[in-house]
């Protein structure tokens, strides 16, 4: 920890510590020594059998050191920073606290060990319940290339201007990586946009106004044809929900391989889900066959979320999590519509009994 009580009570920032000074946790009241080297950068740590539970021990070198960064960076920007702040309302402790005269406190969370959801789910609510804002940062061990399965994705957040997105610091360069407008795409690897800023060439305020230039990703031409090459190498089929998917087909009596073109997706959709998006298309596919051939708009929006709700990923980050479901409802009945799948019908829909048959196999 970087802050510790001194003999009369007041918090002493590691960096500025004496060393022959008697220092004490501010969580749990016990005795705690100052480390302060060449090399690893100064801290209180316990004595040993200590068993404080506010702040815990084994910090890491890259974890001290991005909090001190983080500090001086946000100073730097002209904030009020308290490291390591006690917030009793909450019995939470953000590893910085941040503030203007014009801003709402704003919790930094900087991530370098491993988090259970539930966990990061109850610590970002508090925040939320509380008035603050929260930014969660993440370390060296969430940093590795970005996949569907990547243990970083629980902590996606969202920005109007970003998207979905996250954030990453960079000890060895005082760095901020900002990861935005984070997409999958069934069967091909992730696609999301990169931009990096040096803490010590650019305020806070550079990064809280920075507007990407948007390209929306491509799909390959040839992907629907390898979604189909994958299905038939059981490169996919071979997973929980995929076999989930083959079931469902077959109690409607169908397969996987006779599910027709438009359940294929081809548009890089929000990674909300914990499983791919063919999933959901494939139930969408199997509940509008048994719908009469007139379906209301909101009996159509009605199904589609029942099929969507059971599918989506838990987010612990995502505030208004609402706003991005209603995106993807709105996707999928466009794309229906595209696909001549629905057909407006005033204030209702005609549904294309054609488009709801089971094909012949592709492969």
């Amino acid at each position: 920890m970087l802050i510790a009580q001194d003999p009369h009570h007041q918090l002493v920032n590691a960096s500025q510590a004496g060393r022959q000074i008697p220092y004490i946790c501010p969580g749990c009241q016990g005795p705690v020594r100052l480390k302060r080297g060449s090399v690893m950068t100064a801290h209180f740590a316990h004595f040993q059998g200590s068993d404080c539970q506010v702040f815990s021990e084994g910090e890491t070198h890259e974890h001290v050191t991005g909090k001190q960064q983080l500090a001086a960076w946000f100073a730097a920007s002209g904030y009020s920073v308290q490291l390591e702040a006690g917030l009793t309302v909450l019995h939470q402790r953000p590893d910085l606290l941040v503030q203007t005269d014009v801003t709402p406190p704003l919790a930094i969370e900087f991530q370098c060990s491993p988090l259970s959801v539930t966990r990061l789910a109850a610590r970002t609510q508090g925040y939320w319940r509380h008035g603050y804002q929260v930014l969660w940062i993440l370390g060296q061990p969430y940093q590795r290339k970005l996949r569907s399965t990547s243990k970083a994705l629980k902590f996606l957040q969202y920005h109007p201007h970003w998207g979905v997105h996250l954030l990453f610091w960079q000890v060895e360069t005082a760095s901020l990586q900002l990861i935005h407008h984070i997409l999958t795409l069934d069967a091909e690897p992730l696609t999301y946009q990169r931009w990096s800023l040096k803490s010590a060439r650019q305020p806070v305020a550079a990064f809280q106004q920075f507007q990407p230039i948007v390209s929306n990703p491509t799909p390959p031409e040839e992907h629907l044809e390898h979604y189909h090459r994958q299905l038939l190498l059981a490169r996919l089929r071979h997973q929980h929900a995929f076999d989930d998917l083959q079931r469902y087909c077959y109690q409607r009596g169908g397969t996987i391989a006779q599910l027709p073109d438009w359940t294929i997706p081809r548009v890089p959709e929000l990674p909300l889900l914990t499983v791919p998006y063919l999933v959901w298309y494939g139930h969408v596919f199997g509940q509008l066959r048994q719908e009469p051939t007139v379906i209301t708009h909101e009996r159509l929006q009605a199904l589609l979320w029942t099929e969507l709700l059971p599918l989506l990923a838990r987010q612990a980050c995502l505030r208004d999590q609402g706003t991005l479901h209603r995106q993807l409802l709105l996707a999928v009945t466009t794309r229906l519509d595209q696909q001549h799948v629905i057909q407006r019908r005033r204030r209702d829909w005609t549904l294309n009994q054609a488009a709801l048959k089971w094909e012949r196999p592709k492969f």
